[in-house]
């Protein structure tokens, strides 16, 4: 588990020259190929769990599940950076927005942003995502996909040009 961690300032208004800092919570699971074949411990049970329930049954396919599942998460995150601070005050959290995406909207992003874009308190977060001719949208479509083969590397988050700032 990855917490984004403020290390730059507790002060409200300094918040302009917040640096972000991840921290690892050393709560994750080993998917090395040894690891993979032994009998799964409490913290990684739901993973594989999750993996079978996806259709990655071989080792290969189970580590590669975990790394994507990773991804998704990292996606979870990005919804998350991008819609509370462009919504007014509490009119979005982690779990309204999760749920919206998963069970609303059924990770149809494109759906998603049609609903969005038609409320005004959630209106500043869309014109963000829609920068670079919708780049938000797409790298968030990438990392929320069903299907976890679909999903990027980590790589290529890093370098998509909505993160690389290519379209600016």
């Amino acid at each position: 588990m990855i917490l984004l961690q403020n290390t730059s300032t507790v002060v409200e208004k300094d918040a302009p020259y917040l640096i972000p800092r991840l921290r690892d919570l050393d709560f994750s699971v080993d998917i090395r190929y040894s690891q993979l074949e032994d009998r799964p411990n409490i913290l990684s049970e739901g993973l594989w769990r999750r993996a079978s329930v996806a259709g990655a049954s071989s080792p290969l396919e189970r580590r590669a599940f975990g790394i994507a599942d990773d991804i998704y998460e990292a996606g979870l995150l990005f919804a998350y950076l991008a819609f509370v601070p462009f919504c007014e005050a509490g009119v979005m959290d982690s779990i309204s927005l999760r749920r919206l995406l998963e069970n609303t909207f059924q990770l149809d992003l494109q759906a998603a942003r049609e609903y969005c874009s038609a409320d005004d308190r959630l209106l500043e977060a869309v014109k963000f995502l829609d920068l670079g001719d919708g780049a938000g949208w797409e790298l968030l479509q990438a990392m929320l996909n069903r299907d976890y083969r679909g999903r990027p590397i980590a790589e290529a988050v890093v370098n998509h040009r909505f993160l690389s700032g290519t379209f600016l």
